[in-house]
């Protein structure tokens, strides 16, 4: 018999225009729990977000919530495993460097696993994928100082996926590895996640 997952909220997509953080559920709830706190959630679809220059990162289509009506949901539906009760967690661990430090460790083998064993290769251009992200994250500046060595690694969200991107090009890497292209000549190794 396989355990049931605890209620929560979790963050469903990022809008950089509009509405910050919106959130959802982690599973699906019977109906008369979910009438009440439906006030809270508007039913978004991917159109309600095109306009041009606004950006979004995550599932766009569902039930979503913004980050001021989480705690009245949470409360309504008896929830335990709390946003802030989370964001506390987070917040403690990265007072203290030891764990700031393993935390992001921990992190970042969780997403290279999750990347590696789940992702797909296709082939790509950095600088394509640079132009359609809503935003790039370079770990402690890794890919930015390790270019020339061919070295670092880099997260991109882009409006429909995430990808995780593995400078390859140090001397002695394999080159037959690579499916993202710069344009200096030099390639990388690029895993793929769609939301």
């Amino acid at each position: 018999m396989s355990e049931e997952k605890p209620l929560k909220m979790e963050t469903k997509l990022y809008d950089s225009i509009a509405y910050g953080y919106l959130y959802g559920l982690n599973q699906r709830i019977p109906d008369e729990e979910f009438e009440k706190v439906k006030p809270y959630f508007r039913e978004f679809r991917r159109k309600d977000f095109v306009s041009g220059t606004t950006k979004i990162t995550g599932r766009p289509d569902g039930w979503r919530c913004l980050e001021k009506d989480v705690p009245k949901v949470e409360e309504i539906l008896g929830i335990t495993d709390t946003l802030e009760k989370r964001w506390k967690k987070v917040d403690d661990a990265f007072k203290d460097p030891e764990k700031k430090q393993m935390l992001k460790d921990q992190c970042l083998d969780w997403l290279n696993t999750l990347f590696i064993r789940g992702g797909t290769q296709p082939k790509q251009d950095l600088s394509r994928l640079a132009i359609h992200s809503s935003k790039i994250y370079d770990p402690e500046d890794s890919f930015k100082n390790g270019r020339e060595e061919g070295r670092g690694s880099l997260f991109i969200y882009t409006p429909h996926g995430m990808w995780y991107i593995k400078n390859n090009s140090f001397e002695g890497s394999d080159p037959s590895l690579n499916n993202v292209y710069m344009k200096d000549g030099k390639g990388a190794i690029g895993y793929r996640l769609m939301y």
